[in-house]
């Protein structure tokens, strides 16, 4: 190939790779691993309805998989516990924002729509934890203090770091059910991301286009160098 010709494929085979946001999704469904899910989501002390009707969380799937949460337990620092589940497999989809309740009756829960609810689990007011394992690994954990609940108000996740820095009061603007402050089973002030996907496959990808592209713009170099008098294409 004529030196000219291999460095014009070569700078854009650059460009367009480094310009094409390129998305690739293989999804799955499987068992969660470690940092697969975070708790995007908390209503700890309602006001428009009890604790004992009103409580709930919320998970956030960011990976490109659905992910089986059968099995899972939900614990905190004490006695409570709860293990997931279902007659079938009960899955959080890629990109999900998933309602766990303590009461799944919209008339009595302060109208939270639950994908799913849980028992002997409760919320402090003031300071807890949530923590999810599966055999014994924890997948996400949220520990609390005072001041990251507030009455009738949800706690929010702004970034995927679930650090207790990232949340904050869900801004009141968003009123849900019964007139409770929260936004559960969708995204509140700051949506939440797929993560991005595997390397690999966008290269395998953006390599057999420009493979194509990269003929077509030597073809038509060669073209000019030829009607130019200054053709040397192989």
């Amino acid at each position: 190939m004529n030196k000219s010709v291999h460095i014009y494929c070569t700078s854009t085979a650059l460009i367009v790779a480094l310009s094409n946001p390129l998305s690739v999704s293989f999804a799955a469904v499987r068992a969660p691993e470690p940092g697969d899910l975070v708790i995007s989501e908390v209503m700890a002390n309602p006001s428009a309805v009890s604790d004992r009707a009103g409580e709930w969380f919320e998970l956030f799937n960011p990976t490109i998989d659905s992910l089986i949460l059968n099995n899972l337990v939900i614990s905190d620092n004490g006695s409570n516990e709860h293990q997931i589940n279902t007659g079938s497999d009960l899955l959080i989809n890629s990109g999900q924002y998933f309602v766990l309740a303590r009461n799944g009756d919209i008339n009595i829960n302060g109208g939270v729509v639950a994908d799913y609810v849980y028992s002997g689990f409760t919320l402090g007011n003031t300071s807890d934890a949530i923590i999810i394992t599966a055999d014994g690994r924890e997948i996400t954990r949220l520990e609390y203090d005072a001041g990251f609940s507030s009455a009738g108000k949800s706690a929010e996740l702004l970034m995927l770091s679930g650090e207790i820095e990232n949340y904050q009061t869900t801004p009141d603007t968003f009123i849900y059910g019964a007139g409770d402050t929260g936004t559960p089973g969708t995204a509140g002030s700051s949506e939440l991301k797929v993560s991005s996907v595997p390397v690999p496959a966008a290269i395998w990808l953006f390599g057999s286009g420009l493979l194509g592209f990269c003929g077509l713009g030597r073809k038509k170099l060669c073209s000019n160098l030829s009607n130019a008098g200054t053709h040397h294409c192989n």
